[in-house]
């Protein structure tokens, strides 16, 4: 019983980063390199490189994350991700996601 605790409470300590969401502050310095493709706030300036700016802080997560154990493939964001920690990803998608986007026309 008692190690069936340990392991539920290491398993909610790993996670603890993650739930409790990135810093849109510190995102905002970790994203200096981001803004070469995506623009300086996430609207970025061609339609070769995706809009960061809006999107959902999850997804951005996701995909981040997911560039990173190279589940999503492409050669110049996995050079990029590859040094970030969980929580340099958790900041970047904070500050992406408080950034205002596209303004979809109904």
């Amino acid at each position: 019983m008692k190690l069936q605790w340990m392991a539920v409470l290491v398993a909610t300590l790993a996670c603890a980063p993650a739930l409790a969401g990135g810093d849109p502050a510190a995102g905002k310095e970790k994203s200096a390199v981001c803004a070469a493709c995506h623009g300086a706030d996430g609207n970025s300036p061609t339609p070769m490189f995706p809009k960061l700016a809006g999107q959902h802080e999850d997804y951005l997560v996701r995909a981040l994350t997911d560039y990173k154990l190279k589940n999503r493939k492409n050669e110049i964001m996995a050079g990029q991700v590859e040094p970030l920690s969980s929580q340099d990803i958790a900041d970047l998608a904070a500050f992406f996601a408080s950034q205002k986007g596209l303004v979809v026309k109904k």
